[in-house]
């Protein structure tokens, strides 16, 4: 028998989960606490997708235990210990093996696509060892963007990986279960972690082969369907879950809502191909886990673009940190003094109640609303420097915060950061916790006029 070797047979599970998941450039963050999310468009450490008292933002639900006596209560450890030493046991002699004699043009192409994975892996981690010490230090000469070179290749060469091994699992599950059982695992890892771009043909191969169809693969499975816009395969995975009473009070919303999700994104596809025709600005933004593009919905939201376009080109976004990242959720950047209270200075006139509105999707920007407390000027509701990046869709704040752009290129990188709420004081006591920077943002196009706010409440520095 031949392998994928046992370090990066586990993909992220591995050194390269260990390179992504510890930033190059970091920043620790000044203290103070708000009771809910910036904005107080989502409540922290809560999904917006969620009603009622006492709901979090967790998987799918765990059945409670039934009465057991003593006896049966041992029996039944035993029992589970007994599956899971056979399990393991599976797991170290066919994990991701197939036999060196098998030259089926899928099992050749598997090896290559393995090959470049585990090249790919390597080359990024030396470059990663390169400057993940050297954070008060210049670093050489090109070796940050030999850093996202790496990067970008060993995500490449991941997905191409993924894709391999479902192509041979899925052309024989029986021959092949130990390929399948590693794309599994690499699946329920990346969910819980929010790294599921791009893996809606794995997904669909692990979910039509029934034998791997557990609750943990079609929970995972269910939100691959949400993010990649394949609403029907949502309804497949959720509704089996939803039937034996194992899906969780999130997934249960989200199945509720499903058919005005796909209405919205249907929507939303068609305005997509009227941008293609406009001179949308786009906007690079370099952060600790790698670069992604966005395109910016000048049109859509003409003042919060302007804004943002603002900002940018004075620096102000350089080194903030993402102060609030919630898997399955947001990503949330642009404050000031890193906890989520803090502000440019000023604010303009929030549209989220333009007829233009675009709605929330994975990839999503938008900046949440704020509202004035100063008698003085009255009730005004407006935007400021924080925005936040949508992991999910995210109907119920659709109507109160403006969608201003979306990722273009480079969006696996959002599932790259690390899960972290410095709006919790106690957090922020924690030295430990570092969070993922935006390093820079430069503009990369725009449109010939000047950028310049219009503030309804502070004003402009000088």
């Amino acid at each position: 028998m031949s392998s994928f070797p046992s370090l990066i047979a586990k993909s992220f599970l591995g050194a390269l989960c260990f390179a992504l998941c510890n930033p190059v450039w970091s920043q620790l963050s000044p203290p103070s606490s708000p009771e809910t999310l910036p904005g107080t468009s989502v409540p922290a450490g809560q999904s917006p997708l969620l009603t009622g008292k006492g709901t979090t933002a967790k998987g799918a639900a765990v059945p409670s235990s039934s009465k057991l006596t003593p006896e049966e209560r041992q029996a039944r450890l035993l029992a589970q210990q007994e599956a899971k030493n056979k399990a393991e046991e599976f797991r170290m002699t066919t994990f991701g093996m197939i036999s060196p004699e098998d030259q089926s043009p899928l099992a050749v192409a598997f090896r290559k696509a393995s090959d470049h994975f585990v090249e790919a892996i390597a080359n990024y981690s030396q470059a990663h060892v390169r400057i993940q010490h050297r954070l008060k230090e210049a670093l050489p000469e090109g070796s940050r963007e030999k850093w996202l070179e790496q990067l970008r290749t060993a995500n490449e060469s991941l997905q191409a990986y993924r894709q391999a091994a479902a192509e041979l699992f899925a052309s024989d599950p029986e021959k092949y279960a130990g390929v399948g059982a590693l794309l599994r695992e690499m699946l329920i890892f990346d969910g819980k972690n929010d790294r599921l771009d791009h893996w809606i043909g794995p997904a669909k191969v692990l979910v039509q082969t029934k034998t791997l169809a557990d609750e943990e693969v079609l929970v995972n499975a269910g939100y691959v369907g949400l993010i990649e816009g394949d609403f029907e395969f949502v309804k497949q995975a959720w509704s089996t879950l939803e039937a034996s009473q194992k899906l969780g009070p999130q997934e249960a919303t989200i199945l509720a809502q499903i058919d005005a999700i796909k209405d919205s994104w249907e929507k939303e596809l068609l305005r997509r191909e009227e941008d293609k025709s406009k001179n949308n600005p786009q906007v690079r933004i370099q952060t600790t886990k790698g670069d992604f593009i966005v395109e910016l919905f000048e049109d859509d939201a003409p003042e919060t673009v302007n804004n943002f376009i603002y900002l940018v080109e004075q620096g102000y976004y350089t080194r903030k940190p993402f102060f609030y990242v919630k898997e399955h959720l947001l990503a949330q950047t642009g404050c000031e003094k890193g906890d989520g209270k803090g502000s440019a200075g000023y604010g303009v006139k929030a549209e989220a109640n333009l007829p233009t509105r675009r709605s929330h999707f994975r990839g999503s920007l938008a900046m949440p609303v704020g509202a004035n407390n100063d008698p003085a000027l009255g009730s005004v509701s407006f935007a400021g420097s924080q925005f936040y990046i949508a992991y999910l869709p995210l109907p119920p704040v659709d109507e109160r915060n403006a969608v201003f752009g979306r990722i273009i290129s480079g969006i696996e990188v959002i599932g790259l950061f690390k899960p972290v709420d410095l709006t919790d004081e106690e957090n922020r006591k924690d030295q430990s916790i570092r969070p993922d920077t935006v390093i820079r943002a430069e503009v990369l196009r725009k449109r010939d006029h000047d950028y310049r706010p219009t503030p309804i409440i502070g004003r402009l520095p000088r």
